[in-house]
């Protein structure tokens, strides 16, 4: 009877196996395909062409930018004098990310990244930007024009009458109002902002369609809308679901790995090559987690 019970229960965990991957296969493909193509858009769009390069002596930026350990200890000291600080001493000072320009003429958009530190360059061209579909930008007064810190005390308001404190609150982002018109059979977008008057037209007949930008920008989509039920909904839902059956994919897999004797000690040796470097990389981007 256990034998039997036994038989039965690895017949189910093939089972499962098998068409919880099955099932994932178009999922696992569009993942992987939008991954690839997030992680390397400058290299998978022919539209784009990428130069790196270090800046020589003469070329150096570095002139531009304070003398880091310095600065340091100039801003350390005087937050002591303050009294805001006492007895610190400077671990390490760095840059928190690197320098972008965008850099336009007729011919092509230029994103130019630099590494302060190391002088090194990275150069992007994108022509396909070249056909700029704004039309107008500019700045009009709206009379109700929005302000930001009266809208933070009433959100502060709400906030604490739901029995939370909000410490010291911000905005981050105050959402433009959209408006699509139509005029002699072209259609315009307009951009505008509440909170500075600025505003910005688009003809979206001009508009290119891109699609590595859809591939791309499908892989960051995520978080249910607070709008509720949507298309979106449904694409983050097939996320989750997706990464709940990887993980029973995987567990499914390892009994059936465990279970073939013939090959349990090459699937040990790399199971433990793989827990060392997923442990590594998982140290080395510790900062993450803050």
């Amino acid at each position: 009877m256990a034998i039997i019970h036994k038989a039965n229960l690895l017949k189910l965990n093939r089972q499962v196996h098998m068409y919880t991957g099955l099932f994932m296969i178009p999922f696992l493909f569009i993942f992987g395909l939008s991954g690839i193509s997030f992680n390397h858009s400058a290299f998978l769009s022919a539209n784009r062409s990428v130069d790196f390069f270090e800046l020589n002596e003469n070329e150096t930026l570095s002139e531009h930018f304070p003398n880091l350990d310095k600065l340091a200890s100039e801003l350390i000291d005087t937050l002591a004098y303050k009294d805001i600080l006492d007895n610190c001493h400077i671990k390490s000072v760095k840059y928190d990310n690197t320098m972008i320009v965008r850099s336009k003429n007729k011919d092509a958009d230029y994103r130019i990244q630099v590494d302060i530190p190391s002088n090194k360059v990275q150069i992007m061209t994108l022509p396909d930007f070249v056909a700029d579909p704004i039309v107008a930008r500019g700045q009009i007064d709206y009379t109700h024009k929005l302000n930001s810190n009266e809208l933070l005390m009433d959100i502060e308001k709400i906030i604490h009458s739901k029995g939370f404190n909000s410490g010291v609150s911000r905005t981050q982002r105050i959402p433009d109002v959209v408006i699509d018109v139509e005029s002699e059979n072209i259609n315009y977008r307009i951009h505008y902002n509440l909170e500075n008057g600025q505003y910005r037209v688009n003809d979206l007949d001009q508009r290119k369609f891109k699609l590595n930008y859809l591939i791309g920008n499908s892989h960051e989509l995520h978080g249910y809308p607070l709008s509720g039920f949507s298309l979106k909904w449904l694409w983050v839902f097939f996320a989750d679901l997706l990464a709940l059956l990887m993980m029973l994919w995987s567990i499914t897999g390892l009994i059936m790995w465990y279970k073939m004797k013939k090959n349990y000690l090459i699937g040990l040796i790399l199971l433990s090559i793989s827990f060392i470097l997923f442990v590594s990389i998982i140290i080395n981007q510790y900062e993450l987690a803050y």
